[in-house]
């Protein structure tokens, strides 16, 4: 009954998400037009934070949708204070690659974190899709997984899913299938390429500087270095060091699965001002 409850609220939110931010609903882009007068085009493209970033970079911030901006400052604002929830709690483009990584046994997939340092790929990514607006705007948007999964989702968008069909399918076999159903944790977009997810791993980091950040933390006193957390973490952010499990924030999406399943309760959503008071 725990379980059903914990992936029905995973999935309910994860649900959230694909109406809040994708095609043909896009929610949050009709909320924001009530208030803000916004021509941009309704798409994914719109709440999307590598754009403004990237324009940002280039010193074209001037020329990025208001509703791009807000959406960066709401990631920003909620990965300081709360983590990336936004990856763990409400992104579908993540849920279904880590869906795909549950369908194989782990005898077949891939460990990453064993094979490549993850870190340096990681916000070498970033630092890559922050600069790829020099090799034209069309590059990383045809090639992102948010925009490969809207179409896939949206199979009414006949004509335009035609001509992008191939590169379509690249993106979408890396995402999903290479980085998805092959490997460990199912999250291997999520772990390497993914510009939104390193942009708010940034902020989680220093929100450990800031006075009442929640974070995923363990009780140390309650951990029986049962290795469960490490094994169930899809974007294996967990590491044992003398049977104590270990949190690495930069990688952690705040999914949860590590605290519901610890047998011992060990692991726990809070802030750092309770945890000075254990």
């Amino acid at each position: 009954m725990q379980n059903l409850t914990y992936n029905l609220k995973r999935t309910v939110g994860y649900i959230v998400g694909f109406i809040l931010f994708y095609e043909p609903f896009m929610f949050f882009n009709q909320i924001a037009s009530t208030f803000i007068t916004d021509t941009s085009f309704s798409s994914i493209h719109v709440p999307c934070a590598r754009i403004p970033l990237a324009n940002i970079v280039t010193g074209e911030w001037l020329a990025t949708s208001t509703i791009s901006l807000i959406f960066c400052l709401l990631l920003a604002v909620t990965s300081l204070w709360f983590g990336p929830l936004f990856c763990g709690k409400l992104c579908p483009t993540g849920a279904f690659s880590e869906l795909l990584g549950s369908l194989l046994p782990d005898k077949y997939k891939i460990d990453w974190v064993k094979l490549v340092p993850v870190l340096p790929l990681r916000y070498g990514f970033l630092i890559g899709f922050l600069f790829s607006i020099w090799l034209g705007f069309g590059i990383p948007c045809t090639y992102c997984n948010y925009y490969s999964f809207e179409i896939f989702i949206n199979l009414f968008l006949t004509e335009y899913f035609l001509n992008t069909l191939s590169s379509l399918i690249a993106t979408f076999f890396l995402a999903n299938v290479f980085l998805g159903l092959f490997t460990k944790g199912g999250r291997g977009y999520c772990l390497f390429i993914c510009p939104v997810g390193t942009y708010n791993s940034l902020f989680h980091i220093f929100g450990r500087f800031v006075p009442g950040a929640f974070a995923m933390q363990v009780r140390k006193n309650a951990c029986i270095g049962c290795t469960k957390c490490a094994q169930n973490c899809p974007m294996r952010a967990i590491t044992m060091h003398e049977r104590q499990a270990t949190i690495d924030r930069r990688l952690c999406i705040i999914c949860g699965k590590c605290a519901h399943g610890c047998p011992k309760q060990a692991i726990c959503y809070q802030s750092n001002l309770a945890k000075e008071k254990k």
